[in-house]
Parts: C-alpha cells; sequence; structure tokens
C-alpha cells in the first residue's frame, strides 16, 4: 500500500508546470497590452507636435498669371506645418508681397513660395539705373540708403568751362566695388524715369559724378 501511495504521489508531480505556462501568457498579454499603449502615447504625442508647429503663411486667395502684380487682395493667410523643404512666405511678409509680381501663374488657394514672388519693382515713375564710376566721381563711403545727387558734366568740344549740371536725384540702391584699384565701381539708383536716357549716356562717356545729399533735399 505504501509503495502504491508514493507512485500516486510521483504520478501527480508533471501536473505541477501547468500553471507557470498559463502564467506566462498572462505575463506575454500584459507586456504586449502595454506596448499598444506606449505606442498609441507616441503617435498622439506626434501628433500634437505637428499640430502645435503650423505657422501662418501666405496663400492666393485668387488665380494670378505671370508678370501680373500681386495685390493684398490677391492674398489670404493659412496655417500650415511649418515642415518641409519648401520655403513658405510667412504671412507677416504680405506687406513686402503686395507690389511684387508672379513669377508664374498659379491657381487660387495656391501657397506662395519663394519663387512665386519676383524681385521688387521700381516706384511708379522711377527707374533703377546701374552707373559706373572712377574714383574722385562718387564720395568714399557711398552706401545704400543715401541719397545722392546725379550731376552730368558737360561733353567735350561744348566750349568753354561750363559747370557741371544736376540732371536729377535719387537714392543709393546698392555699391559694387571696382574689381581692381583705380577701376570703375557700379552705383544702382533708383532716379526719377525722365532722366534715365541723359543720365544713362552720360554715364556711357565717363561725365556722370555724384553727390550726397540730405535726405528730402
Amino acid at each position: 500500500m505504501a509503495g502504491h501511495g508514493r507512485s500516486r504521489r510521483a504520478g501527480s508531480r508533471p501536473a505541477a508546470p501547468g500553471p507557470r505556462r498559463a502564467g506566462g501568457s498572462r505575463v506575454r498579454l500584459v507586456a504586449g497590452v502595454l506596448l499598444l499603449v506606449v505606442v498609441c502615447a507616441l503617435v498622439l504625442a506626434e501628433g500634437r507636435v505637428q499640430a502645435g508647429s503650423r505657422e501662418p503663411a501666405l496663400a492666393l486667395a485668387r488665380p494670378v498669371a505671370a508678370g501680373q502684380v500681386i495685390t493684398v487682395s490677391d492674398l489670404r493667410v493659412v496655417d500650415v506645418s511649418a515642415a518641409g523643404p519648401v520655403s513658405l512666405v510667412p504671412a507677416w511678409r504680405q506687406a513686402q508681397v503686395a507690389g511684387r509680381t508672379a513669377t508664374a501663374g498659379l491657381p487660387a488657394g495656391s501657397l506662395l513660395a519663394a519663387g512665386d514672388v519676383g524681385a521688387p519693382s521700381p516706384g511708379r515713375g522711377q527707374a533703377w539705373l546701374g552707373v559706373a564710376l572712377k574714383p574722385g566721381r562718387y564720395p568714399p563711403g557711398l552706401s545704400p540708403g543715401q541719397h545722392v545727387g546725379v550731376l552730368v558734366a558737360p561733353a567735350p568740344g561744348s566750349g568753354g568751362h561750363a559747370p557741371a549740371r544736376v540732371a536729377g536725384y535719387g537714392v543709393v540702391l546698392s555699391v559694387t566695388a571696382a574689381p581692381v584699384p583705380g577701376g570703375e565701381a557700379v552705383v544702382e539708383l533708383d532716379v526719377p524715369r525722365d532722366v534715365v536716357p541723359q543720365v544713362a549716356a552720360a554715364s556711357a562717356a565717363g561725365r556722370v559724378s555724384l553727390a550726397v545729399i540730405p535726405a528730402g533735399r
């Protein structure tokens, strides 16, 4: 009988691993649930970050043709994601964009990229003109933003020693230094359109000088 009891006890031992297998399944289930929760939390967090990175940019309220002057009424402000390789025009530049030309035809709703807007253009009745000047024909330290008088010397052979006269007034837009010492610098001027032919001809003949004057003359 004792041996028979021992055999029953020995036979009952293999059933012990059952609870351990069930416990392992529960651990894997809990780990899977936790992993799913973590993934969902990361997805939600990424969505919030992307939503928080949206910035106001300029879009077209109506279609524009290539070369058309963009007006304030052509523009509207939209919130867009700041991510991406395209350089969008921010909303705060609306006043700068108005008055410039479109470089291509664009439909309504298009987001404005930097390349969609042309360079600034002269104001009404004005023109941008470049003049080549040798040293001594412009003040040292001439810089953009300064107001100047454009002086034109008389043509050779005109007789007498007539002084240079003021052909017009303008504002310096840029100054490109001479490539070699003693060479000619190139000064870009914003001048009245009606003086352009005379100043351009005098500049080609080397008869133009600039004098810095107070703003508003």
